[in-house]
Formats: C-alpha cells, structure tokens, sequence
C-alpha cells in the first residue's frame, strides 16, 4: 500500500511548522534555517493579498494554522490541524491518537512561541496564567520554561512563593553576573553583622 501524498505533505509542513514557528519567533537574528521549503511557502503565504478564511489544501491549513500558531493561539491551530481530512486516510483508530498527540505537541511549541515573542513586553509572568492560557498542568509549563532558560532562550528566573518567571531584558554578562552574586553576598553579610 502506498503512502498518500497529501498525508505526506501534511506530515513534513507540520514536523516543519512544530519546528520552525518557535525559530521565527525568537529574537535572536543568528538563528538559522531549519527548514527552507517551509520559510518558501510561510513567505508566500504572507505576501498573498486574499487568503480564504477556510483553507482548501493541505499547506493552505498548516500556513494558517502556524498564523495562528505565531500569535500564541494554540487553540485554532489545533482546531485547524486535527480537522484536515488528510487524518482519516490512516489505517485503524491511529488517526484520533495522532490528534490527540499533535494537540499536546502544538501546545508546548505555542508556550514556546508565546515566550520567545513576547517576553520582552513583560516584566513578569505568572504561572498560573500560563497553565490557563495553554491548558497545561503546572509541571508541564515549568519544565518548558526551565528548558528555555537553561538553553538561554528566556533570560529569567523563578520567583516560588509567588509562582511568577521574573524576566530580564536582556542578559547578563559573566562579570554581571558574578558582580550580582557579590551583591546579595555583601547584602546577606551586612543583614547577619546588624
């Protein structure tokens, strides 16, 4: 039996978009490529003057689908991905469980994506309200957050008590850094002597 190719599309343009999207979105101008053909159609796609509200193809639902997926909703671009007819041309129940795992995957990499674009316009913040806008659980959002910023893809820190990412503008140098540790050292040293 062979594959379909409109599965196949469907397949590369959303591993692509899954990949991509969080790549464009980040403010770093030294991130490369990830995948050319999918950038070729994203720019098509926004040079077009009309679009359709309705997408008719395949790639017409993944190009709008990472629209929505750039601006952090994650909800229409799973509503627009898991509706493709392309879905039901997969043997078995297996399309409904590659739904339900795509869902999951659109919903970390619009965290992701939501991060990497608008954290310069927050000072900080909250998890709760990041479980809320991704419907995910708390672990889930603080593990993703934790990744970004070990890879220095957010420049932040936890506040625990009150459940907020703490954000920086932009990075700390080394020296910063440790000129920072000496700060709170001499601040403690001084709290301790009074």
């Amino acid at each position: 039996q062979h594959i379909n190719l409109d599965l196949l599309e469907a397949s590369h343009l959303i591993s692509a978009m899954l990949l991509e999207i969080p790549n464009m979105a980040s403010p770093d101008p030294k991130k490369r490529i990830l995948s050319r053909t999918f950038r070729k159609y994203h720019d098509m796609y926004d040079r077009q003057v009309f679009t359709s509200r309705m997408p008719e193809q395949t790639r017409d639902y993944v190009m709008c689908a990472s629209k929505a997926l750039m601006k952090g909703d994650w909800k229409t671009c799973a509503d627009l991905l898991t509706t493709m007819e392309v879905w039901k041309l997969i043997p078995g129940d297996a399309g409904a469980g590659i739904a339900a795992m795509l869902t999951e995957k659109i919903k970390l990499e619009g965290l992701r994506t939501y991060l990497l674009a608008y954290s310069g316009h927050y000072n900080s913040l909250s998890l709760g309200q990041l479980c809320g806008m991704f419907d995910m659980g708390k672990g889930d959002v603080q593990g993703v957050v934790n990744k970004m910023m070990i890879s220095s893809e957010l420049y932040g820190s936890w506040d625990q008590p009150t459940e907020t990412i703490v954000l920086r503008k932009v990075d700390a140098s080394p020296l910063q850094a440790l000129s920072l540790q000496f700060a709170e050292k001499a601040a403690g040293l001084l709290e301790a002597n009074e």
